[in-house]
This record gives C-alpha cells, structure tokens and sequence, in this order.
C-alpha cells in the first residue's frame, strides 16, 4: 500500500510540473523562430510608430543598441526617452526584402527599409539597408540592435 502512495505523490507532483517542463522547450526550429520574430517586429514597428513606450520597453533588451543611418548611437532609455519627448517622431517603418539567420535563440535579419522620420523639426524620408538582432530570452524574442546603413538616393 505505501507503494501505492508514493505512486500517487510521483504522479501528482508529474502532473503539476508538466506545465513547467512544456514551458522550458528547447531551441525553436527555424521556421519558429523566424515566424516569432516577424510577428514581434510587426508589433515593434507598430509601437514605434505609436511611441507606444510601454510595448517597446517589454520588446527591447536592457542593453538594446539602436544605430541611426546617420550614426547617432541610442541606448534602450535614450531612445525610449526622444520617443516619449516627441524629440523623435517615427511616421512610417516599413521592411522589405528581409533575410534571416537563425543561431538557435539569436536571429539576424538583414534587409531594406523605408523610414520617414521627423527630428526636432526636420522631417526625412528615406532608404536604408537594416541588420536587426532578436534574441530570446526566458522563451520570449526581444529586441537587441539596429543598424542602418542610408543607400543612395534614386533620381
């Protein structure tokens, strides 16, 4: 009978942890992987957009690094902030021709970007090449850089 008990307890404390065991999945596949990031970047850009501060801030990783077309080099807080100011206005984001590598929970993607823009009182429009980082962290994809690279204007 005491078998019988602690099959009981082993089964009950199996049962309970199989939520937790589900959770704590390994790498993502590929395909995964690239469908969980496009769906966040959607959400990013949206927010940004928006300067919805509460959505970028839970997509970003604290360490975030933000480069600029022009240079400028932004942290998580110092972007969040031009945002919340309104010192930084984003109008339109729009990505295309994106390609992605995927190393386990790290995704890179490359591509081009449409970006207008208003800073202070200039408004811009233009082209870039982009290289952004995902990377997941305690089973969510969060944001951890930018870069762009301005192409040249088309006449």
């Amino acid at each position: 009978m005491r078998n019988l008990g602690n099959l009981s307890f082993a089964c009950a404390a199996l049962v309970i942890a199989a939520p937790v065991f589900a959770q704590q999945k390994t790498t993502p596949t590929r395909a995964e992987a690239i469908e969980a990031t496009n769906a966040a970047d959607v959400k990013r850009i949206e927010a940004l957009v928006k300067a919805d501060i509460t959505v970028l801030d839970a997509l970003f990783t604290k360490d975030m690094v933000y480069t600029h077309s022009s240079g400028k080099t932004d942290t998580k807080e110092t972007l969040l902030d031009a945002l919340k100011t309104g010192a930084t206005k984003y109008l339109s984001v729009v990505l295309s021709e994106k390609k992605h590598q995927v190393y386990g929970n790290t995704v890179i993607v490359t591509g081009i970007t449409e970006v207008k823009v208003k800073s202070g009182e200039n408004e811009v429009a233009f082209k870039a090449r982009f290289t952004e980082v995902w990377t997941r962290q305690k089973g969510e994809w969060h944001f951890a850089a930018w870069q762009t690279t301005r192409l040249p204007e088309t006449k």
